[in-house]
């Protein structure tokens, strides 16, 4: 009996298993995305064939599972959150507070400067609050409900909000990026800000310029200011606009500046909503906790019939709850299951080892250091482990061309907390795309600032600028080591 209970030797993936684990999920993802069907059923595909890959090297059924598991306790505060957006958002409309906020900026907000000011707003928000949850949770649902209350394109404002909530996360000297990855470098957090505003800068200037574009060449398409007149009065009609039901926004804005867990900010301002919307709108204690689960709905929630109301009104009031983000919520679940799988065999490893293993140059060694951030962000939906794993690969190589470890972090980190907002599995795209509406590769071509920092890290690269063995223009010596001297 002993020797049937001996442990199973566990051997790493070949390359070409490796290989076959990633490319079984973009088959199945390019399948779903085509026939029009959510992404869970290629994940659980994906899940099974990395299984019998994980088996075949050594890994019994109990030996798979408890990686997962322990994982996936993780995994419960995003999932809550996730369905606490929904809530806070039916919420939001319940109380009036943002049918209220549009009533007053719609007048306000130039349809043309929609998408530049959601990108610009959002960026200064997360600058100072360092939170890209956050801020897309408060400023940008704000600005994504003003957007289509004027026929403003969504797709291009939702990638708009993605960007700009994630400007925060590498020049905030408040956000968890810049601190972590001043730590994985040895260096003080303002000098690491320094170094990864080299990508930063340009790439905002250029999504700015961008931006305006889309925006005065997209007016034309839907954004008018007859209709913003149109949903002004029957805003008017269902909701008390009494500026005062904006309080319930100042309050989350309040909670998240002073770094409250946003899952509690998220869920005292909802029910704080409910009670303003008892107030100034006179509406039904029950059907608002039923809005909370359900969504806001003109009809059930307030018992307005819907016709004679413009549908432009009606889906912007008909939406949140817990509901409209269960399958987001399941997502991330899903998805945290076969990165767990990917990461306890080592098929990343494998993947990276074996594909970058000779790679010298200094372009070439930014290059796949990026690639493999962005292999294991799409893995874990964590770009600490990306910048981390990054970092243990590729330091030896990158110090041998005569770079330091803070070219490598501020390369990785940079790229790696902006690809959370561009694949559609990962936890913060989930989460973006839940928010807004629209799904993640709707958003993409738009999401200039996210996919911009990689392209620009690789650009810089090549020129040298930024880096210790090319051109800093910026003093760069860290703080405490100006002290010690």
């Amino acid at each position: 009996m002993e020797k049937e209970k001996k442990v199973r030797e566990k051997n790493r993936p070949s390359l070409l298993e490796a290989l076959s684990m990633i490319a079984v999920l973009l088959g199945m993802i390019i399948l779903a995305v085509q026939a029009d069907i959510s992404i869970i059923p290629a994940l659980v595909i994906a899940i099974v064939w990395s299984m019998a890959i994980a088996v075949k090297c050594g890994y019994s059924w109990d030996e798979i599972m408890k990686p997962i598991l322990d994982r996936q306790r993780g995994v419960v505060e995003i999932f809550l959150i996730i369905l606490a957006i929904g809530m806070f958002v039916a919420s939001m409309i319940y109380s009036g507070t943002i049918p209220t906020i549009i009533y007053y900026l719609i007048n306000i907000i130039s349809p043309n400067l929609m998408v530049v000011l959601s990108f610009i707003i959002t960026a200064v928000v997360s600058c100072i609050i360092g939170t890209s949850w956050g801020t897309a949770g408060t400023v940008g649902v704000v600005m994504l409900s003003i957007a289509q209350s004027m026929g403003v394109p969504m797709a291009i404002v939702a990638g708009a909000v993605a960007s700009g909530s994630h400007v925060g996360q590498i020049l905030s000297p408040m956000s968890d990026t810049s601190n972590v990855s001043a730590s994985l470098a040895d260096v003080d957090t303002v000098t690491m800000i320094k170094r990864m505003a080299h990508y930063a800068i340009p790439v905002i200037i250029i999504a700015s310029v961008v931006y305006a574009i889309l925006g005065f060449a997209n007016t034309a398409v839907g954004g008018n200011l007859e209709s913003a007149a149109l949903i002004r009065q029957e805003i008017a009609a269902v909701f008390n606009v009494n500026p005062l039901v904006i309080l319930p926004m100042v309050f989350v804005f309040f909670l998240t500046f002073k770094k409250k867990p946003i899952l509690m900010t998220l869920t005292l301002t909802s029910l704080i909503g409910l009670i303003f919307g008892m107030i100034f709108n006179g509406f039904s204690f029950v059907n608002g906790l039923d809005a909370l689960y359900n969504g806001f709905n003109l009809t059930g929630t307030v018992g307005i019939a819907e016709k004679g109301f413009n549908d432009i009104f009606l889906n912007l009031v008909n939406r949140g709850g817990a509901m409209s983000m269960i399958n987001a919520a399941l997502l991330v679940i899903v998805a945290t299951m076969y990165g767990t799988i990917l990461l306890e065999t080592k098929a990343i490893d494998v993947i990276a080892v074996s594909i970058f293993g000779k790679v010298k140059s200094r372009p070439m060694l930014v290059t796949s250091s990026i690639f493999v951030s962005g292999l294991v962000v799409a893995m874990t939906s964590s770009s600490f482990l990306a910048t981390m794993m990054s970092k243990d690969l590729f330091i030896e190589k990158f110090e041998k061309e005569g770079m330091d470890s803070m070219d490598l972090v501020s390369s990785c980190a940079t790229a790696s907390t902006q690809f959370l907002t561009c694949i559609p599995w990962c936890d913060t795209a989930i989460f973006l795309a839940a928010l807004s509406g629209v799904s993640t590769l709707d958003a993409l071509p738009y999401n200039v600032f996210s996919w911009g920092c990689a392209a620009a890290a690789i650009g810089l690269s090549i020129f040298g600028i930024g880096f210790k063995n090319g051109k800093r223009f910026v003093d760069l010596t860290p703080v405490k080591a100006k002290v010690t001297e």
